[in-house]
């Protein structure tokens, strides 16, 4: 469960930028479909990346 806990975090902050962009740029439908598919996706592997590539330690 603990392995997933950069994910989340990285798909809750995609999430939010999201949220974010799409009510600065008052974006509708298919721009805004696209946003909220990829931003939150690519928001989890990136953190998810940079804290495997960090050194643990524990």
């Amino acid at each position: 469960m603990k392995d997933y806990l950069p994910y989340a975090a990285g798909v809750l902050a995609g999430l939010l930028v999201a949220f974010l962009m799409s009510g600065l740029l008052t974006l509708t439908q298919t721009p805004q479909l696209v946003l909220f598919a990829l931003l939150p996706a690519v928001g989890g592997a990136l953190v998810e990346r940079v804290c495997r590539r960090r050194p643990n330690n524990s």
